[in-house]
């Protein structure tokens, strides 16, 4: 008997937005662990600046989250896996932004208490972004952003 390696394919196997927004909610949640303990760990004992663990953070989970989506949700057809990964961080990019919008908002002008608490609902604020630009740029090998600058279809 072989044995198969979990996919998440396998257990929600339809191909549909639908279908690819609850296994990226999966995704999303294992990669939002290694974010948001990762920016625990860098902002409460290392005692790294709020914002410099965001991003840090924010990368390591960023990574995670792209190897699960390219194992498990999104078919990237013809991209090589180098340019795939570039796209997957520059998508990454907009989640960036609002994680870090969030966070100062939260902290730095309305002086919320709770680190974590923010890092938490900057993360939840991110997850949506996140899932529209790598759906549909990092993951899509007929979307060229040469072309869209060169005006091509």
């Amino acid at each position: 008997m072989a044995i198969i390696p979990f996919s998440t394919k396998r257990v929600f196997p339809a191909n549909g937005i639908h279908a690819q927004l609850l296994r990226y909610g999966v995704a999303g949640g294992i990669a939002a662990l290694v974010d948001i303990g990762s920016f625990y760990v860098f902002a409460a004992y290392l005692q790294v600046y709020y914002l410099v663990a965001v991003f840090l953070s924010f990368s390591l989970g960023t990574f995670t989250n792209f190897l699960i989506c390219n194992a498990c949700i999104f078919d990237r057809g013809t991209l090589p896996l180098g340019r795939a990964l570039i796209r997957h961080y520059m998508s990454s990019l907009g989640g960036l932004a609002t994680n870090m919008a969030v966070m100062f908002s939260l902290i730095g002008l309305f002086f919320f208490r709770d680190i974590l608490a923010a890092k938490i609902i900057a993360t939840i604020l991110a997850f949506f972004v996140n899932f529209t630009l790598i759906k549909f740029y990092a993951f899509n090998s007929k979307v060229s952003l040469r072309n869209k600058i060169q005006g091509k279809k």
